[in-house]
């Protein structure tokens, strides 16, 4: 009979360059799993410890680890010598760029993953209106050049897709034609606007794959040789987790998870459901909230990336001023929290305590008030089909954020969409 919530422990791990932590939540009890062995400098080794803790802790043992990969994610990319593979980037967009420096990404860190750029006429507009017909002469030709040039991951962003990705999956089947087995990543599965935001995004989509899958691998191998039927998930950038099956397809989801991590961490050490948090970074503190034991996120750019992306991280801002008296400053309705804990414990707390998550923003188009409901339930149907996917529990899903909101300089009625889904663990997917 599987064990009941209450009776078992969660286990979050944070896995940072040369070194993982891990800590075991049992209720309201948090016992950190130190690194004290030279095993345990590892996933292997804090993974094990881990749930070594977790069978002392709780009658039930553990059901999960949560892995927070986002170190490791970041460091690989910032180092020169980080073992990515090479990348080949397809736009599809009415004309090529006829500057040089404007076919470049404005972030080095992603300019340097891409070994070739493609152009092929083509694209629509935000509302799916086609620009220009996909120059499919141009297509034959790029892919008869592709199976002697050595490329085996693609990212392909074309203008409009996230309406239309027509045009997007004609090019993706064409490339998988011509190179069997490539890894291809393409922008309307995330979303977002900005073609220069959903480049960077399926550039490192495919960048990081390779990584993503050792990983994972490792984790699941470690797990499969410990006691008792605990399962893996993954930490996202919205302080969510999905299962590591849909990690493997979309590496970039996970991509800023620790920020949103310790915000939640901090909060759930404090007793709160609803604060601000001040973190501790190199030069002064930045704030971030967390309401109804979320983390507030958005897309933006992440720290040392220098471009933004399209998947959803923490809202993090400088700390504002103290108050007369040393007070700390308080968001207009909620208290302000300075945690004391060390960042990688708090990160570890909100990987442990995460849960399930799904994440859309989209364009639409609307000319009535029924329209607009209707597109919202659209939007609410299909994030929750997806918060289903990452592990949640039949019956426990709930919207937890949605907005939609006019798109400026674009024809009355066009708006964004953006709906957030979380949910509960479903317990039958973990062991007793």
């Amino acid at each position: 009979m599987p064990a009941q919530a209450e009776d078992v422990a969660h286990i979050g791990v944070t896995l940072r360059p040369g070194r993982a932590y891990a800590a075991v939540v049992h209720g309201d009890a948090v016992v950190p799993v130190e690194p004290v062995a030279p095993a345990r400098a590892d996933a292997d080794g804090v993974i094990a410890a881990a749930v070594a803790v977790a069978m002392r802790a709780a009658p039930g043992g553990a059901d999960a680890v949560t892995v927070d990969i986002a170190p490791l994610l970041l460091d690989t990319l910032l180092r020169p010598d980080g073992d990515l593979p090479p990348v080949a980037v397809v736009r599809i967009v009415p004309r090529a760029a006829t500057d040089p420096e404007l076919a470049r990404s404005p972030a080095e860190v992603v300019e340097r993953t891409i070994a070739r750029r493609f152009t092929v006429a083509g694209g629509h507009d935000l509302l799916g209106n086609e620009l220009c017909p996909l120059d499919r002469a141009a297509l034959a030709s790029l892919c008869a050049e592709l199976p002697g040039a050595g490329l085996r991951h693609f990212a392909i962003v074309a203008a409009g897709s996230q309406a239309r990705p027509a045009h997007e999956h004609e090019v993706a089947d064409a490339i998988l034609a011509a190179v069997p087995g490539a890894r291809i990543s393409v922008a309307s599965d995330y979303g977002g606007q900005g073609l220069v935001a959903r480049e960077a995004t399926v550039v490192l989509d495919c960048a990081l794959t390779p990584l993503t899958e050792r990983v994972l691998d490792r984790c699941e191998r470690t797990l499969a040789r410990l006691p008792g039927d605990v399962v893996l998930r993954v930490a996202r950038g919205d302080g969510g987790y999905s299962t590591p099956s849909r990690i493997r397809v979309t590496p970039v989801v996970a991509f800023g998870a620790t920020d949103a991590l310790e915000l939640c961490g901090a909060a759930h050490l404090a007793g709160l459901a609803d604060c601000r948090v001040l973190l501790p970074r190199e030069r002064r503190r930045v704030a971030g909230e967390v309401r109804h034991r979320l983390a507030v996120v958005r897309p933006a750019e992440p720290v040392g990336l220098g471009t933004e992306l399209v998947v959803p991280t923490a809202v993090l801002t400088p700390e504002p001023e103290e108050r007369p008296g040393g007070l700390p400053p308080r968001a207009a309705d909620v208290p302000a929290i300075r945690p004391g804990q060390d960042r990688s414990l708090l990160a570890c707390v909100g990987a442990a305590i995460s849960r399930p998550a799904s994440w859309l923003d989209e364009v639409a188009f609307i000319e009535s008030a029924a329209e607009l409901d209707r597109v919202r339930r659209d939007a609410e149907e299909r994030a929750t089909a997806m918060v289903m996917a990452n592990g949640a529990a039949p019956g426990t899903t709930h919207i937890a954020e949605i907005s939609t909101v006019a798109v400026p300089y674009s024809p009355s009625g066009t708006i964004r969409v953006r709906v957030r889904v979380s949910g509960a663990p479903d317990v039958r997917l973990a062991g007793g």
